[in-house]
């Protein structure tokens, strides 16, 4: 999920390899399976606005020599500019251990919900969304508040990928190998030492 869409499943496989926020708190080992932000069409409206008004400012105190309207256009290019930078403070991010979501600039804030309090997942198109390529990605979470990927490209593509990721957290046991060995050579120090109770008796 690049800047643009040039195609599902070539835009979800490039966006593995985009640079996570440090603002995103990964873990030891934890894999990054996908990383997006909202579509660039989302500034498009306030962009669209703020150029307008500093083009149609800076016109009018050229032509009616009434220079204070010329204060008008860098608030009309700030705010073009602003609405970009905000965009950009947003990041989605999915790993082989949780769902994260990264909003702000300045202050930012960030939401982690691990794969296993997730419930299921969807994706919503508009009509809009169907023709470009993009769409909402909504992820279920048990007990907490709802997740959302907003505007993001091929959303169908993070959604199959997010689900790849609940089936293998759903199949794996809890704790590692070296953890499950240390178990069992517990469970066998125990018999060797019930039997040995047993031979004494």
């Amino acid at each position: 999920m690049s800047e643009h869409d040039e195609g599902g499943t070539d835009e979800t496989e490039r966006t593995k390899s985009a640079p996570v926020s440090d603002a995103i708190p990964l873990g030891d080992g934890e894999t990054v399976v996908w990383v997006g932000r909202p579509r660039w069409t989302v500034a498009l409206p306030a962009v669209a606005v703020g150029l307008v008004l500093a083009l149609a400012a800076g016109v009018v105190a050229w032509r009616t020599g009434f220079w204070p309207l010329y204060a008008v256009v860098p608030f009309g290019l700030a705010l073009a500019g602003w609405r970009e930078v905000a965009r950009r403070g947003v990041q989605y991010a999915v790993t082989d251990r949780a769902v994260y979501v990264k909003r702000g600039v300045l202050g930012r804030r960030v939401t982690q919900v691990t794969l296993d309090t997730v419930q299921n997942s969807s994706s919503r198109q508009s009509v809009s969304g169907s023709l470009f390529g993009y769409g909402t990605v909504h992820v279920a979470v048990a007990g907490g508040a709802d997740l959302a990927f907003d505007r993001v490209d091929d959303p169908s593509g993070v959604r199959r990928l997010l689900d790849d990721q609940l089936q293998q957290t759903s199949g794996e046991l809890p704790g590692s190998l070296d953890d499950w060995r240390a178990v069992r050579g517990e469970v066998r120090a125990l018999r060797r030492a019930l039997a040995n109770d047993d031979g004494q008796r």
